[in-house]
């Protein structure tokens, strides 16, 4: 502006204040807002803008707290009526308007932050978590910035970051304990307490420490049993006990402890059961009761009962179809419905029907590849979508489609090595990594590409080596290390090396023999050892025919007790042949 304006200016700006100031306001049915309208012109007409704009600002403030008081209990009865028929996009836009105009707290971003999860939006959920915290802290809340904290611990889990989801849920959990031992006959700040110990539970599970997972889930099932004791008729901690039975059988199948664990997923069953018949259109409780027939079918495909496994599977399926079919938005209720798909497939492998096992796994796949293009984010679904391309070129194998396999097995193979460079601590994906390489590997050598089929298996190996020295009492880990070296001292004695083929499948036999002795009922284990007594009965210089004649014994039981499987059943004959034919020694 230049000095020689400043006088015109100046007398411009007098004589607009002192017009605006003589205007008459517009007819008003509002006296205040009359009233404050002219107090303003009074003062622009006394050259006191500033006073004007402040006497406006103090009434529109006022005249949009009104406005928003009004109009915030219109809002959440809205969406607590989408909420109802199950319109998560419109009720997320209302939740979203309320925050707006001024209605947030944490309760209101924590919901908005549940229904990003259900539409599969992992990052805006995991800001709205934050501003959860944000608005618990600035309420000095503590049990909200702990549930802030647990939530962001969830969404960190299913992104991959271990590490940051376990410190979330610690933060998580030394609140909760601080909140219990202050007021020890709250009963909420109890069972806030014992899904902090099961989250904790969870990542250690993840990472490899099965010891301190089971302790977390212990501590767990110890609150929450105390608490469903005290009021049976209360549901929420009735479920809170089956989902702590069900962690604990998670364990004890990777212990090697069938029984347990049936019994543990058989406890959770019960539970659930009872708490579907008493309101059947509780959708929690009837997915609940879908995922305790699957792991009970988990379970029972170990122990050789093909049948019950199915009719498990089946039961499962049909639960998740229904809700999968009563809200396509509701993107868990869609991966369980694949999940169940795949189980199937899983039995139906067993029971040699290739070409419905190969319609199941597809089925989940078409639902695994749509969940992962929607949020990329989301490793689980990254996880689910690696898993159906296994299997299906599990399938391709079997019908000898070797190219289709392998292009299956390498697509695998490409998601696993993203999550497992995403989290290295991730043993459960640092597993999958492993069992993609041997998986490329039994292609390669059916293909005669020895040379690459052993650069795999001793890529799965590491990695099998690596979990198994972690944790040894793991056996699905110890399990993994036998197949590694019984799938490498193949490839040896095609390769002539005789004693680095003998070494290999010694070391497969002593894990299998360990295993087997562990748990006689788990049928893979006992042909594991089927499988580890013939490679060996082919590589050693003696005593040839005392393996055949174990491996037979081994078949013969489970053939007797109908835990053979049906794709197995080559195996009877196959060794009473090799025996038969087998010189005296």
């Amino acid at each position: 502006m230049a000095v020689a304006d400043i006088p015109r200016l100046l007398r411009e700006y007098i004589k607009a204040s002192r017009a605006h100031g003589r205007k008459p306001p517009a007819p008003s049915n509002d006296v205040d807002i009359a009233a404050t309208v002219e107090r303003s012109r009074s003062l622009v007409r006394d050259l006191k803008p500033s006073e004007a704009l402040s006497v406006l600002t103090a009434r529109i403030a006022e005249e949009n707290e009104a406005h928003a008081r009004r109009l915030i209990p219109l809002l959440k009865e809205k969406a607590e009526v989408q909420r109802i028929v199950s319109d998560h996009t419109g009720r997320l836009a209302i939740l979203e308007e309320i925050a707006r105009i001024g209605g947030s707290d944490a309760s209101l971003w924590g919901e908005i932050g549940d229904i990003q999860i259900l539409l599969g939006n992992s990052q805006d959920a995991l800001g709205a978590y934050h501003r959860a915290r944000s608005a618990a802290m600035a309420d000095q809340d503590e049990r909200n910035i702990s549930l802030s904290h647990e939530r962001i611990g969830d969404v960190l889990v299913a992104q991959g970051d271990g590490a940051e989801a376990l410190a979330a849920y610690q933060a998580s959990l030394a609140l909760r304990t601080a909140l219990a031992q202050r007021d020890p006959a709250n009963t909420e700040f109890q069972r806030d307490l014992s899904v902090s110990h099961n989250k904790i539970g969870d990542v250690l599970v993840a990472q490899g420490d099965g010891a301190g997972a089971l302790a977390a889930y212990q501590a767990s099932l110890a609150l929450r049993t105390a608490l469903a004791q005290r009021d049976p008729a209360n549901t929420e901690w009735q479920r809170d006990l089956s989902v702590s039975h069900d962690r604990i059988g998670d364990i004890l199948v990777a212990q090697g402890d069938g029984a347990g664990a049936l019994a543990a997923y058989q406890a959770s069953l019960a539970l659930r059961t009872a708490l579907a018949q008493r309101d059947p259109a509780n959708t929690q409780w009837q997915r609940d009761l879908s995922v305790s027939h699957s792991k009970i079918g988990d379970v029972l495909v170990v122990q050789g009962d093909r049948a019950g496994a199915l009719a498990a599977y089946q039961a499962g399926l049909d639960i998740a179809r229904s809700l999968a079919q009563r809200d396509p938005a509701n993107t868990e209720w869609q991966r369980d419905l694949s999940a169940s798909h795949e189980r199937i497939g899983n039995v139906l492998v067993a029971q040699g029907d290739g070409a419905g096992a190969l319609a199941a796994y597809q089925a989940g796949l078409d639902i695994a590849r749509s969940l992962a293009r929607r949020d990329p984010a989301n490793t689980e679904w990254q996880r689910n979508l690696s898993i159906s391309h296994s299997k299906i070129g599990d399938i391709l194998v079997a019908q000898g489609d070797g190219a289709g396999a392998l292009a299956a097995y390498q697509a695998s193979l490409a998601l696993r090595t993203a999550l497992a460079q995403r989290d290295p601590a991730n043993t459960q994906w640092q597993r999958d990594l492993s069992v993609s390489h041997s998986k490329i590997g039994d292609v390669l050598v059916a293909q005669g590409d020895g040379a690459g089929a052993l650069a795999a298996y001793q890529a799965g190996q590491d990695i099998a080596r690596s979990l198994a020295q972690r944790d040894p009492a793991n056996t699905e880990w110890q399990r993994d290390l036998s197949v590694s070296h019984n799938k490498i001292g193949d490839v040896l004695v095609s390769q002539g090396d005789g004693a680095g083929a003998l070494a290999a499948h010694q070391a497969g036999l002593d894990i299998a023999r360990s295993l087997a002795q562990r748990d006689p009922a788990n049928t893979q284990w006992q042909r594991d050892l089927v499988v580890s007594n013939v490679n060996l009965s082919e590589v050693v210089k003696t005593g040839k025919r005392a393996y055949l004649e174990r491996a037979l014994q081994i078949v013969r039981d489970l053939y007797e007790t109908n835990r053979l499987a049906p794709v197995d059943a080559w195996m009877l004959d196959d060794l009473t042949r090799r025996l038969t034919d087998f010189p005296d020694e």
